[in-house]
């Protein structure tokens, strides 16, 4: 391995991004920083009783800008000027419709909730879950 060389990693959860600096030569942690999606923890856009939950994008952006600034902040030095890579990460799929600009549709005026991200929760409603116990 080359000596000073970092790597980025960032994990999208349901409630939270996550990104971390490691130090490629030896695995060490170098600095970590979580953002808990504001707009999903207010509830909005949520409609717990109809099953829908969705997510706005700009948790996401918000959420990866302010982890990677926060870590190499905290990494301090030339960390910065080393990253050689970035890995993303998400535990399932959120698919994010997008124009040929690559902005969030639900940016553009019009869509703003008809083309939110929605979590997949499955059809099961409580009844069925408590009848399956």
């Amino acid at each position: 391995m080359i000596a000073d060389t970092f790597v980025i990693g960032v994990d999208y959860g349901t409630d939270s991004v996550r990104s971390v600096i490691v130090d490629s030569s030896n695995g060490n942690e170098i600095s970590s920083s979580v953002f808990y999606y504001p707009r999903w923890r207010d509830g909005l856009y949520c409609i717990p009783s109809a099953n829908q939950f969705r997510q706005h994008p700009l948790d996401y952006v918000e959420g990866l800008e302010v982890t990677i600034k926060d870590c190499l902040q905290k990494a301090g030095g030339s960390v910065a000027q080393h990253i050689k890579a970035i890995s993303v990460d998400t535990t399932g799929s959120t698919p994010v419709a997008v124009d040929k600009t690559g902005t969030p549709l639900s940016l553009l005026p019009g869509f703003e909730i008809t083309r939110m991200p929605c979590l997949y929760c499955g059809r099961t409603t409580p009844q069925q879950m408590k009848r399956q116990r």
